[in-house]
């Protein structure tokens, strides 16, 4: 993800403002969370509650053109991710100085929920966001990377908890720049919807893998559509990270059909960047399940070019 030019940044709330005074009335800046489209700002309001303590609100929406819910019951769980990953974006130009020279890049995402507490309600789901920032480093003064826990509430329910690492660094020329739609691979035809829980094949993010032995497997090809709204809000220089935490998601739910998954837990590290312009092969692996309350636990890697760039251990629970 790309930060954008610190100059445009607006004032932050009073550090002093009472801690239970987050509004939820309007969303922040978009480009503080680094957005195009205001209806994809899921943060709301944010206080700074010490040096390295914040609060922050967001609000998920009962429905929404891609994180939809769960089976009709649930409000997706990769919201909480995306919540957490514009958090890392605001705090970060905001409070620690990241500048418009440098980019934000996601090294781990973990995030739990707990079920009873994401159920959808008559309302918008209004949650906090209590986060601290530990491990922050800097380099001649300049942030590198911090890494952010949070935990997530919705009311006074505990609803959840993340982790998020950010590597922060300069953006240098070259590959860093945005690659134009016709340098991007043919892309393979998307995995029926149904097998991955969408409704919509341009929402499909599996592509069915070129060769015969690969399609007897959980094996698939990441499909990389610039055009798609949410997954590509803005033009950038490799593949999103939420792009490769839906895989996961998508992978998960192949690997468990015919049942439908809601993930309760996502470990993830992105471990390089994933480019635009190389195939990608997504792979799944279902483990043994060694806890009685879990469901389902699937192993889900991404390489590209013959290294591992990504992989994410996600625990689900299966909804019917």
């Amino acid at each position: 993800m790309s930060v954008t030019d610190s100059s445009r940044i607006l004032p932050s709330p009073p550090y002093a403002r009472g801690e239970a005074d987050l509004r939820f009335v309007r969303t922040a800046p978009r480009h503080l969370v680094d957005r195009s489209a205001v209806a994809e700002v899921l943060i709301t309001d944010w206080l700074r509650l010490g040096p390295d303590t914040f609060r922050l609100g967001a609000q998920w929406p009962r429905g929404h053109t891609f994180y939809a819910p769960i089976a009709g019951s649930w409000h997706d769980p990769l919201l909480a991710a995306e919540s957490l990953r514009q958090a890392s974006v605001l705090l970060g130009q905001t409070y620690y100085g990241v500048p418009a020279d440098h980019r934000c890049d996601i090294a781990e995402l973990d995030v739990d929920i707990v079920p009873g507490a994401v159920l959808l309600g008559s309302r918008p789901a209004e949650i906090r966001l209590d986060v601290s920032a530990t491990d922050v480093r800097r380099q001649a003064g300049a942030l590198t990377g911090l890494t952010l826990e949070a935990d997530l509430l919705r009311g006074e329910v505990f609803a959840g908890a993340g982790r998020l690492a950010l590597r922060v660094s300069p953006i240098g020329d070259g590959p860093n720049s945005p690659v134009e739609p016709g340098d991007f691979p043919t892309q393979p035809d998307p995995v029926p919807p149904p097998i991955v829980g969408r409704l919509d094949e341009r929402d499909v993010v599996l592509g069915i893998p070129r060769s015969a032995s690969a399609r007897r497997g959980l094996e698939w090809e990441l499909r990389i559509d610039p055009s798609h709204p949410v997954l590509f809000d803005h033009p950038t220089d490799q593949v999103p990270g939420m792009l490769l935490l839906e895989a996961a998601r998508q992978a998960t739910q192949a690997a468990c059909a015919p049942y439908r998954v809601l993930p309760v837990e996502l470990r993830s590290a992105f471990h390089a960047p994933v480019e635009l312009d190389l195939r990608c092969r997504i792979s799944a692996t279902r483990l043994p399940v060694e806890d009685a309350g879990e469901d389902a636990v699937v192993r889900v890697t991404a390489s590209q070019s013959g290294r591992l760039a990504f992989d994410s251990l996600v625990v689900a629970s299966l909804c019917d």
